[in-house]
């Protein structure tokens, strides 16, 4: 008697674009995504096997460079491109570290090693690496806010958009302090938002 070959469970890779998903100050009712929640979600819900997470890193930034550490030990696998400093026209320093390129390459790069992708983007700049997925792919996602998602991409994922914003309850970074703590920094470990 033949035993029937066990079915394998689908590789499911998340791109996460740091800079159009986490950072969301700009926001008219702003909220801070707990990465520690997120990871956690992406694996239930999507049955993530690796979560790629693309950002910048200031060398002099000691929070920012503590905070990866904690990222690497909930297991994101970090790709971190150095920021630069930049001078708008008002004469105001800006930050930006560039990894759309980054990130494209390596979805395109390491495409046939997952069956399935999360993008956590609203930039229209990914519009064609994402359909070029969408038409290879088993299933490919879209996770981000609708008020920051070009809209030639949530035209792209129809039902397969996921509106980020509709996950804030589970997903936004609530700080406790304990009673030693007299400011928005804890004595007790990384809780400042990201």
């Amino acid at each position: 008697m033949e035993i029937p070959a066990q079915k394998q469970q689908p590789i499911t890779y998340v791109f996460v674009d740091a800079a159009n998903i986490i950072y969301r100050d700009s926001e008219p009712n702003p909220w801070k995504i707990d990465l520690k929640m997120l990871i956690k979600y992406l694996k239930e819900r999507f049955g993530a096997s690796k979560v790629l997470y693309f950002g910048g890193l200031d060398d002099r930034n000691r929070t920012q460079i503590h905070i990866y550490r904690k990222l690497e030990e909930w297991g994101y696998e970090l790709h971190l491109n150095p920021v630069k400093r930049f001078v708008n026209e008002r004469g105001e320093w800006y930050l930006k570290a560039d990894v759309d390129a980054r990130m494209a390459f390596k979805a395109m790069h390491c495409q046939d090693e997952y069956d399935r992708a999360v993008f956590m983007t609203g930039d229209g700049d990914f519009f064609w690496l994402l359909e070029h997925l969408v038409q290879k792919k088993a299933k490919v996602w879209l996770l981000a806010s609708p008020k920051k998602t070009a809209k030639e991409l949530k035209k792209l994922f129809g039902a397969n958009f996921a509106n980020l914003d509709n996950l804030r309850s589970l997903l936004e970074y609530r700080q406790i302090l304990k009673e030693t703590d007299s400011t928005n920094d804890s004595v007790s470990g990384v809780t400042r938002p990201v």
